[in-house]
């Protein structure tokens, strides 16, 4: 069996394409992909952002 690497990016960017891949992978039948609808949405805004910031300003300590 090989290994599938899904990284979040792939994912956020093409959720559809990506569940398909799972689906082929283990070989069961995918859902069309209208019936994909992912059930959150990606979170980053300016909070996210000034976290990140934060975070590498203590971590650099």
């Amino acid at each position: 069996m090989r290994r599938l690497r899904i990284g979040y990016e792939r994912l956020a960017t093409d959720p559809a394409a990506t569940l398909i891949s799972i689906c082929e992978a283990l070989g069961v039948q995918p859902p069309g992909v209208g019936d994909i609808r992912p059930g959150v949405a990606k979170l980053s805004d300016a909070t996210s952002l000034d976290w990140m910031r934060r975070y590498r300003l203590d971590a650099a300590v």
